[in-house]
């Protein structure tokens, strides 16, 4: 893909995950807010002919729902793992990698947010998912896009290595 090394590169690198992460969280917040408003108290609302679909939700149970009734634990699992993200962040060398973690902590940061700061109250709130792509699986929001964006690219570098050492052989 882009594993490609810049000059100055570990500084830059982790100015490019920080501006990544800080684009991701941003445009998260503003989604969420967006979201919130236009979409309270209406329900599933179809688009593009019922193929894609948008619904107000609020996920207290972390990804997949794992955790019901268990917030608190969530919250601090989300901490640990973004606390993860930001030593990987500054670690990483490669463009790919730093666009993958970026990504990553972007909608880390974003989705922890929610849950610091949404309601009922402090490490209990809960991530505001707004997309469902199907009616009957779940719900995501654009950090949730950004953190399977990251996966995407990571599996990208690799099979791009793979296929490289392929051809050295």
């Amino acid at each position: 893909m882009f594993a490609t090394e810049t000059a100055g590169s570990a500084h830059g690198q982790r100015r490019l995950v920080a501006t990544i992460a800080g684009t991701v969280v941003a445009l998260d917040a503003a989604t969420k807010a967006i979201a919130a408003h236009a979409l309270a108290g209406r329900g599933v609302v179809n688009l593009l002919g019922g193929r894609f679909h948008l619904e107000l939700y609020r996920n207290f149970a972390g990804p997949g729902n794992v955790l019901p009734g268990h917030p608190v634990l969530v919250s601090v699992l989300s901490l640990i793992a973004v606390a993860l993200i930001v030593v990987a962040a500054w670690l990483v060398r490669t463009t790919s990698y730093a666009v993958a973690i970026g990504l990553l902590l972007g909608g880390g940061i974003g989705n922890l947010l929610d849950r610091l700061l949404g309601a009922p109250g402090p490490l209990r709130g809960g991530v505001i998912d707004w997309i469902k792509l199907t009616l009957s699986g779940g719900s995501l929001n654009l950090a949730d896009l950004a953190i399977n964006a990251a996966v995407i690219t990571v599996r990208s570098e690799e099979h791009t290595s793979e296929l490289q050492s392929l051809r050295h052989l």
